[in-house]
């Protein structure tokens, strides 16, 4: 078997990577994850699988997850979703 925890993060995955950076965001148990673009390199299976494992994880540890993104299928794993492009009102234009 791979010893992978002497791995330099270099030789990981995109997927590993983030898997990593979930790991540390959970760290002491945060009362908000905030995510920007955490499934950006990733294909729709693996982008589907992380986006449950970032849920899962953040469910036990009591966190809420916020998360910024131009994938917009990612907005059905989501309570409430948000266009930047509704509330962004540059010089209060309506």
């Amino acid at each position: 078997m791979l010893d992978l925890q002497h791995q330099a993060v270099t030789k990981l995955s995109v997927g590993q990577q983030q898997r990593v950076a979930l790991a540390r965001a959970l760290l002491g148990a945060p009362a908000m994850i905030i995510a920007d673009e955490p499934t950006s390199a990733l294909d729709a299976d693996r982008r589907d699988e992380f986006v449950q494992l970032l849920f899962e994880s953040a469910a036990a540890a009591g966190s809420s997850v916020m998360m910024v993104s131009h994938d917009r299928e990612l907005g059905q794993h989501f309570d409430r979703v948000v266009d930047l492009r509704d509330i962004n009102r540059a010089g209060g234009q309506s």
